[in-house]
C-alpha cells in the first residue's frame, strides 16, 4: 500500500469511529444534577422527540416585547450577539451542534447552535424554553396547536363526519402536547 492509501484507510476508520462515538444527549440526564460527558450529536427532548445535527427548527414567535427571550443571532466573533427579533418569525433553521449550557448551582439545560436556511445568521437555542414559549416549534405541536386540532376533531364527530373510533385515536394522540 501507498502512503496515500494508507491515510485514506485510516482517515475512514477515524472517522466513522467519530460518527459512532457521538452520544445522544437526554434530557432525563440533565434533571440529574451530573453534567454528562461527550460529543452530542442528538438530543432527546422532554417530549421525548430526537432532534439531531442536520435537522431542521422552526422559528415559532417571540415571547416578550417582539424579540425572542431564548433565542439569540450571532456568534460573538465576527457578529455581536443580539436578542433574534420577530422578522424571524417563521424561517427554518439548521441544527450545527448540540452541548450542554448552565452550572450545577443552576442547573443544566441543552443548548443549540442553528444557522439559518437563509442568509448568514447563526442562532443560538436555550431549547427547552424556546419550546415551552413558542419561539421554537418542536416536531410535535404547541398546545394552542393540538387544542385548535382536537376541537376540529370534535366538530367533525358532532356532525357524523368521523366515528367515534377515530376521535379517540385522534384525541389519544393529540393530548400530550395540551398543557
Amino acid at each position: 500500500m501507498n502512503k496515500i492509501s494508507i491515510l485514506a484507510f485510516a482517515f475512514s476508520i477515524f472517522t466513522s469511529f467519530n460518527l459512532f462515538s457521538q452520544d445522544t444527549l437526554k434530557y432525563t440526564e440533565l434533571q440529574s444534577g451530573v453534567k454528562p460527558k461527550g460529543d452530542f450529536s442528538c438530543y432527546q427532548s422532554k417530549s421525548g422527540y430526537v432532534y439531531k445535527v442536520g435537522d431542521r427548527l422552526k422559528i415559532g414567535v417571540p415571547s416578550s416585547n417582539k424579540t425572542f427571550a431564548f433565542i439569540t443571532e450571532g456568534d460573538g466573533i465576527l457578529l455581536p450577539i443580539t436578542q433574534l427579533t420577530a422578522s424571524a418569525s417563521g424561517q427554518d433553521s439548521e441544527i450545527k451542534r448540540i452541548w450542554i449550557g448552565g452550572t450545577k448551582r443552576s442547573g443544566f439545560f441543552a443548548m443549540i447552535r442553528s444557522k439559518g436556511i437563509i442568509g448568514l445568521s447563526n442562532y443560538t437555542i436555550t431549547f427547552e424554553n424556546a419550546v415551552e414559549t413558542g419561539e421554537l416549534k418542536s416536531f410535535g405541536k404547541t398546545s394552542d396547536e393540538a387544542l385548535a386540532e382536537l376541537k376540529k376533531a370534535k366538530d367533525k364527530l358532532d356532525l357524523g363526519l368521523i366515528t367515534q373510533e377515530d376521535y379517540d385515536k385522534i384525541k389519544a394522540d393529540l393530548v400530550k402536547y395540551i398543557k
